[in-house]
């Protein structure tokens, strides 16, 4: 202290350290000055600045990573969709699909709103004796059991007949539409899978050279890549490598003022062990594979003209379903080794690729998909399970809600902790289940993801919402349909909006993968790499987003026979949701990966209508309980809403006709292969993508070969 007051704070003797960032340059860490105890602030609530660290520069890389135009510039929020093909296939698909969805809800949304005011002129809502209170009486006035029974229902069914047709012309359009954007989007970006296979059944002593000389008559070939047995392990190692080098190089730093950071040599020593552990891993599993290396199975083959490659695919396409469930070839020449049937298809984007996946075998990935969906099925049955026990609490603790104000604030309160706690419990398990089937590519991953928190989503929400029967009555201890929609409409439509307003919120800050992670970490942070790391841009999860936009679908028909304004609220949920994310892609999100459609067409072809179809099946469920036993949960079907049944009837025909020629069945488009043959070789496509993992093995194993080079000749 005396000499600090003779000597002043600037003669402080600061120690100095030098090491790189991550480009290289020499940089300069400076170490707090030597302070008393009593001056010392915690390192935790010390601002990133004082380490000598660019907080600037971690967000300008994570700002560079979000798509950009041709011209190196962020695009502008009023693109069209039609110029953001540098999303790639799948979520240009999304976006699409998101727009078109607000416009065939919006139309269902006018189509109905003949029904809603026929409903307001009602009987129940206003009704003191119904003790419907505000605002919920505002909800019951617009649904289905607002009316009295025994009335006509012949607006309601021709409306809802309409409706379903609506919808039904809305998938078949966007069906058309989506396979047009595709192709627009493919033809206008040339990515390496336009170039390449995917080779399946190789034999683990399958060489390239063999590769190169089998598929060698379709075409001139530039790069080869066959994959090996032991990558997922060595991407593991590497993995583990690399963050030993970052704690080496956060307690190199710390070592310089061990007063702060007493725990820093201990660490320091910690960390080196594992570094040396894992190197001397890495060599042994190195040389394990240089002296014996096994092929997986499968190779990724490219092709230098785009012609090549699908005159390949052809040759290999098989003829039937059996054929290819049994890996028959149909052509004896495409044998390889002459007696081996090999199977190819075309290849997927190589940043869609999950690298460490590809040896897992197909019966294994077979039998953990299995087993995964039995998991989920399971935890999905729990959680839904609890969430319908908690909102039906009223049939299990009848008396007990009645002891007190206290205990049913109590009783609630835990409820909606036993709710939230299942949700949350349910979106953080399925994404992790779903990386234990160790799909080949995101997009197949990403699918899974959407199936089981759709239906999840589905299922909770719907059977929460049935078990509100009962929960109600009016003066005379009786209850009906229109107390029903008063508390398990209301539910439902606190679902709608809640997602609509919180989930796009969340997704709008990002407050748990990107406020937090920079306000927490970020100050604890002694490298710049690692505060670049911080600052990472996310990714967009389309399975997520998908999921959302499809369980309200799902809602909205299912109970848009009786609640007409799902409608009305779901089409803002959309506009909402398609401006918020396309914000977050144009500015926030790392570029995505160029994934495929494979996500848009479980969505369109089979999840959009099992919707409808659920709509077709609920709807003369309500318009048969509303006309004939209002008081009653279950009634027979009734000769009044006969009318009914047979409109309905015939929009359930025309669905099922029209799924397989018009959903399922993707036509062949000649004028697009026409356009695709307009070749460019593969070396003159700036920025093109190459089929080689984050961890590849060693260069001379997995080097470019073309056909060029076979007569000496460089291709540049």
């Amino acid at each position: 202290g005396e000499c600090d007051s003779l000597l002043g704070t600037e003669a402080r003797i600061s120690p100095r350290k030098t090491f790189e960032d991550i480009e290289g340059r020499e940089m300069v860490a400076e170490t707090a000055p030597l302070l008393s105890p009593a001056q010392r602030e915690p390192f935790w609530n010390k601002p990133t600045g004082t380490r000598n660290l660019d907080v600037k520069q971690a967000e300008r890389y994570a700002k560079d990573a979000v798509v950009r135009d041709e011209s190196g510039d962020l695009y502008e929020l009023g693109t069209p969709l039609a110029r953001l093909g540098k999303l790639g296939t799948g979520v240009g698909l999304y976006f699409y699909f998101v727009f078109y969805a607000g416009l065939v809800l919006g139309l269902m949304s006018v189509l109905t709103l003949p029904v809603m005011i026929s409903n307001f002129q009602g009987s129940y809502a206003f009704d003191p004796a119904e003790k419907i209170g505000f605002p919920r009486n505002l909800l019951v006035a617009s649904t289905l059991g607002n009316r009295p029974p025994h009335q006509p229902l012949l607006l309601h069914s021709i409306m809802d007949f309409l409706c379903s047709l609506a919808f039904l012309f809305f998938l078949i359009y966007y069906r058309r539409r989506q396979l047009l954007a595709r192709k627009e989007i493919e033809t206008k970006i040339i990515t390496a899978a336009d170039y390449s296979i995917l080779v399946s059944n190789l034999p683990e002593n399958a060489t390239r050279e063999e590769i190169l000389d089998h598929f060698g008559r379709y075409g001139q070939i530039e790069h080869v890549y066959l994959c090996y047995k032991g990558y997922a392990k060595r991407s593991q190692l590497m993995s583990v490598k690399e963050k030993a080098e970052e704690d080496l190089e956060q307690f190199d730093i710390q070592l310089a003022s061990p007063l702060e950071f007493p725990e820093a040599s201990e660490g320091h020593t910690n960390a080196q062990r594992t570094l040396d552990e894992v190197l001397s891993d890495i060599r042994k599993h190195q040389l394990e594979h240089e002296r014996c290396p096994r092929c997986c199975g499968l190779a990724f083959v490219t092709f230098k003209l785009e012609s090549s490659s699908r005159r390949c695919r052809m040759d290999y396409k098989q003829s039937n379903f059996f054929s290819n469930l049994f890996g028959k070839s149909n052509h004896t020449t495409s044998l390889f080794r002459q007696t081996i049937p090999l199977k190819v298809k075309i290849a997927p984007q190589p940043s869609d690729i999950l690298w460490e996946n590809l040896e897992v075998k197909p019966n294994m990935r077979a039998l953990r998909v299995a087993s995964t969906s039995v998991f989920s099925l399971f935890l999905l049955l729990i959680a839904t399970g609890l969430i319908a026990a908690v909102n039906g609490k009223h049939f299990f603790l009848p008396t007990a809600i009645e002891q007190g104000l206290w205990f049913s604030g109590l009783l609630n309160f835990l409820s909606v902790i036993i709710i939230i706690v299942s949700n949350v419990a349910m979106f953080v398990l399925m994404p992790v289940i779903t990386r234990l089937e160790s799909h080949i590519t995101k997009s197949t991953q990403e699918v899974y993801i959407m199936w089981r928190l759709w239906l999840f989503q589905v299922l909770n929400t719907l059977l929460a919402a049935l078990v509100f029967w009962d929960a109600s009555r009016n003066e005379s201890g009786v209850t009906n349909w229109a107390h029903w929609f008063a508390d398990g409409g209301s539910m439902i439509v606190g679902v709608i909006v809640g997602d609509a307003v919180l989930m796009n919120l969340i997704e709008f800050f990002r407050p748990f993968d990107v406020i937090l992670p920079r306000k927490m970490q970020g100050p604890k942070c002694l490298t710049q790499k690692r505060l670049n790391r911080v600052y990472e841009a996310p990714e967009l999860s389309l399975g997520m987003r998908y999921q959302m936009i499809l369980k309200h679908f799902t809602l909205a028909l299912a109970l848009g026979s009786a609640m007409p304004l799902n409608y009305w609220l779901i089409t803002i949920l959309c506009i909402v949701t398609f401006w918020i994310d396309k914000f977050n892609v144009l500015r926030l999100y790392k570029k995505p990966a160029l994934c495929n459609d494979e996500v848009a067409n479980v969505a369109t072809v089979y999840i959009a209508p099992l919707s409808l179809l659920l709509h077709l099946c609920i709807a003369p469920f309500f318009y048969t309980v509303v006309a004939t036993c209002p008081t009653q949960i279950v009634c027979p079907p009734s000769s009044e809403v006969s009318v009914t049944y047979v409109l309905l009837g015939i929009a359930a025909a025309v669905l099922c006709l029209a799924w397989q020629p018009m959903l399922y069945v993707e036509p062949e488009d000649v004028h697009y292969h026409e356009v695709r043959c307009k070749d460019v070789s593969y070396s003159y496509v700036e920025g093109i993508e190459k089929y080689q993992p984050e961890h590849d093995w060693p260069a001379n194993l997995n080097e470019s070969v073309s056909a060029s080079q076979e007569i000496g000749i460089s291709v540049f």
